[in-house]
C-alpha cells in the first residue's frame, strides 16, 4: 500500500518507510525528511526550519508524535507505523481537492506539481487581484490547465513525469540534468505535435538551501523558492518568442554585428543565443523584483522605479558578473566589455530596448509600466555611454541586485 495524502504520496523514500524497507533517521537529508517535518508541523509537533535535515530537533518531534499517537517504540525513527499514521492524518478525501494546495491541488495529487511548489504557488492565486503575485499564480494555473505546462517538479521526482507520453524520450532522459542551475524550464515539441514546457527545480532550492554565488566577488544570495518559481514562470511566459533566431547582423540588437557573426562561426555558439539568454534573464529578474517588493510591503515600487537605476542593474549583470557562467557567452559580451565604458553601455541600451518588448505580466498596467521603464532605461544607458562622468546610482529593478548579496 502506497502513501495516499497529497503531501506524501509518490515519495519513493516514504513509500519504502511504509513498506518496512527503509528507516528514516538521523542524519538523513532529503526532500522526504522535509515532508515529514512539514507534516509534523501541520499536526503541531515541529516548529523548526523545513530544511530536510533529520537532526535532533526533527528526531525529538518524531518521538513526541509517536508518544502522542501511542506508536511503539517511541524512538526517533520513521518506519511503517509512523509514516502510515502521518499519511492517514494528512489525508484529505479526495486528495485532488486538498485545501492546503488550493486550486493547484489536482496537479499536486497527480504528481505533476511538487507538493512544496504547490504550497508556495497556491497563495499567489489568492493575492490581491492587481498584484504581480496574483498574475504569476493565475498564469501558472492557466498554463497547467491548458496543458502547455506539463509539470513543475523537483529534480529528485522527475520520474513522476516519465509516464507522460507527450514528452519525447530524449527530453525525459535530460530532465534531471540541471547542471549548476537552481531551476530550469525546458521547452519541447510534444509527441502530440504541440509546444510544451516543463520546469524542474533542484532539491536544494526546494529545501531553501540553494546559495547563489556572485562571480567574481564571492558575495552570496540565498535563493527563496518563491523567487525562483516566479523567475522560471517568467521564462515560461515568454516561451516561443524565438529571440535566439535574431540574425547576428541585426543592428538593432548588436553594437558590432560583424563581431557577432564572426564569433557565431568561430565558436559554433550563435551570438543571438547569448543575447536571448541576457534579455530572458533581465525579464525574469525584473518580475522577481516586483514580486519581492510586493512581499516586502511595497506594491508601488514599480511605479517609482528610476530608469537610471534599472540601467545600472543591467550593467551589474552585463559587466560585473561572469558572462560565461551567467549567459553562456561566446566571447561577444566579454569583447564589448573590454572596449570600455561607452561600448558597454551602448550594447546594454540595445538589449534593454529589446527586453522591453517581452511579456512581464498579464496585468495591462504592470506590463505597460515595465515595458516603459525598460525603454527609458535604454535611453538612460545611452546617455551614460556618452557621459562617463555622470554619477552612478545604486542599482534597482532586478532581483537579486547588489543590495541582495552579502
Amino acid at each position: 500500500m502506497a502513501m495516499r495524502s497529497a503531501r506524501l504520496s509518490g515519495d519513493p523514500v516514504l513509500n519504502q518507510c511504509q513498506a518496512g524497507t527503509h528507516r528514516m533517521l538521523e542524519p538523513e537529508a532529503n526532500l522526504s525528511v522535509m515532508r515529514v517535518q512539514e507534516g509534523l508541523s501541520v499536526l503541531g509537533f515541529f516548529d523548526g526550519e523545513f530544511d530536510g535535515f533529520f537532526g535532533p530537533v526533527t528526531g525529538n518531534a518524531v518521538s513526541d508524535y509517536k508518544v502522542a499517537r501511542s506508536l511503539s517504540p517511541s524512538d526517533p525513527v520513521v518506519g511503517p507505523g509512523t509514516s502510515s499514521s502521518l499519511d492517514d492524518e494528512l489525508f484529505s478525501d479526495p486528495p485532488s481537492l486538498d485545501p492546503a494546495f488550493g486550486e493547484v491541488s489536482s496537479f499536486v495529487a497527480r504528481h505533476v506539481v511538487e507538493p512544496f511548489i504547490g504550497l508556495t504557488l497556491a497563495p499567489l492565486i489568492s493575492a490581491p487581484l492587481n498584484s504581480q503575485r496574483h498574475d504569476v499564480g493565475s498564469f501558472m494555473l492557466a498554463a497547467l490547465n491548458s496543458g502547455f505546462l506539463v509539470g513543475i517538479v523537483a529534480a529528485s521526482r522527475v520520474s513522476d513525469l516519465l509516464g507522460d507520453n507527450r514528452i519525447p524520450p530524449d527530453v525525459k532522459a535530460a530532465l534531471a540534468d540541471l547542471g549548476p542551475a537552481a531551476g530550469q524550464g525546458r521547452q519541447f515539441l510534444g509527441t502530440d505535435g504541440n509546444l510544451h514546457e516543463v520546469v524542474v527545480v533542484d532539491d536544494l532550492s526546494v529545501r531553501g538551501l540553494r546559495i547563489l554565488i556572485h562571480r567574481p566577488s564571492g558575495r552570496t544570495h540565498r535563493v527563496e523558492l518563491i523567487e525562483l518559481l516566479c523567475h522560471e514562470l517568467a521564462h515560461v511566459r515568454n516561451a516561443g518568442l524565438n529571440l535566439d533566431l535574431t540574425p547576428a547582423f541585426d543592428t538593432d540588437t548588436f553594437l558590432d554585428p560583424a563581431l557577432a557573426q564572426q564569433l557565431s562561426v568561430a565558436t559554433g555558439h550563435d551570438t543571438p543565443r547569448v543575447f536571448n539568454q541576457f534579455v530572458e534573464e533581465m525579464c525574469a529578474r525584473h518580475v522577481a523584483w516586483i514580486v519581492q517588493r510586493e512581499r516586502d510591503g511595497d506594491p508601488f515600487a514599480l511605479r517609482f522605479l528610476q530608469p537610471v537605476a534599472l540601467a545600472e542593474a543591467a550593467h551589474f549583470y552585463f559587466a560585473e558578473t561572469d558572462p560565461v557562467f551567467m549567459f553562456d557567452d561566446n566571447g561577444y559580451m566579454q569583447t564589448i566589455r573590454d572596449r570600455g565604458h561607452a561600448a558597454t553601455f551602448q550594447q546594454i541600451a540595445l538589449w534593454l530596448r529589446r527586453t522591453s518588448t517581452m511579456t512581464f505580466s498579464g496585468n495591462p498596467q504592470i506590463q505597460q509600466a515595465s515595458a516603459l521603464v525598460f525603454r527609458d532605461a535604454a535611453d538612460s544607458a545611452e546617455l551614460t555611454a556618452l557621459n562617463p562622468g555622470l554619477a552612478r546610482p545604486i542599482d534597482d529593478g532586478l532581483f537579486p541586485g547588489t543590495r541582495d548579496m552579502h
